[in-house]
């Protein structure tokens, strides 16, 4: 007979797994942040280059580089994560980087090591080496450095065969490539039956604002009245409204003042009857009243929004 599960188990806790830190959420970051640390300490370098190491740290203690051990505590996921740390510093190390940024690698490369959380109350994994690979070249020159000529002619493709070209594992970096579940291709396919869900209202609408900011962005202009003395502005403005269509704007404003010409116009026989003006307003109002009596039971009367008008204009 199996025993039940136990109602006051333990919830489980949430960890990250080690296939996130070989992903683009975490190899492109730092990949980021080890160029703003080169950056950040070359710019200080050239400011005052006497004290170089008490330099380096206060650069890196100023970026928080210090708290970077911390952000996970399982052994599974910590050893991942230590091992690609060091990977990513080792890859501004090789001959093809510049001098200072191969150092300032270096550098990040032994503090980060030598800085691992030891001897603490919650025992955390740490790395006693780092995986560091021979150069192929250095393992030919080595070969070639023997003084028995058979000796070298033997070595040597054996190296080449031994030797693997993508030692680390992953062999590549970022491994897994992450893919933002709101993509153009997700709203391409087919239209399913029935209602849409939340999803794919999320979907749609990210896509309309996207779509909206594309197209201001690709018809607006600069303001013509933003350049000053001071230099020119970043303000801009939709192009219809920075280049306004005259021919458009003249014809409107043509219609308009025949339109109240007409309007205003009174034969002279005609002057004691209402404009056609006040019939309009008289015809309004009129509706309003029918309005106001229809709704009578959900507006209250007292608030009447046209009451004003209609002393005004002493109908």
């Amino acid at each position: 007979m199996a025993l039940a599960a136990s109602s006051s188990a333990g919830r489980g806790d949430v960890i990250l797994q080690p296939s996130f830190f070989t992903s683009s959420l975490y190899v492109n970051p730092l990949r980021e942040d080890i160029r703003s640390l080169i950056h950040a300490y070359h710019e200080a370098y050239a400011k005052s280059p006497e004290k170089p190491f008490a330099l380096f740290k206060a650069v890196w203690l100023a970026q928080g580089w210090q708290w970077l051990h911390f952000r996970v505590f399982d052994d599974r996921s910590r050893e991942a994560f230590i091992k690609v740390s060091l990977r990513l510093f080792l890859e501004r190390s090789v001959r093809t980087e510049a001098p200072f940024t191969r150092v300032v690698a270096l550098l990040g490369l032994y503090t980060f090591f030598n800085t691992q959380p030891t001897g603490s109350a919650l025992t955390l994994y740490s790395s006693q080496n780092i995986l560091i690979p021979l150069g192929r070249s250095l393992l030919l020159a080595v070969a070639s450095s023997r003084s028995s000529d058979n000796a070298n002619a033997a070595s040597a493709p054996a190296i080449r065969l031994a030797y693997p070209r993508n030692p680390f594992n992953p062999r590549q970096l970022p491994r897994e490539i992450y893919v933002d579940s709101l993509t153009d291709s997700d709203l391409q396919v087919a239209k399913k039956s029935g209602r849409p869900s939340k999803r794919d209202k999320a979907k749609k609408a990210k896509a309309a604002l996207d779509g909206i900011d594309k197209w201001m962005h690709n018809t607006s202009a600069p303001r013509p009245s933003a350049q000053d003395q001071e230099g020119p502005s970043t303000a801009t403005i939709h192009y219809l409204l920075a280049q306004p269509p005259m021919q458009s704007l003249w014809e409107y404003q043509a219609h308009k003042s025949s339109t109240l010409l007409a309007i205003n116009s009174v034969p002279a026989e005609a002057l004691d009857s209402p404009s056609a003006m006040e019939l309009v307003t008289h015809e309004v109002l009129e509706r309003l009243r029918q309005l106001q009596e229809t709704e009578q039971a959900r507006v209250k009367p007292t608030a009447s929004s046209f009451s004003g008008r209609e002393r005004q204009s002493g109908l």
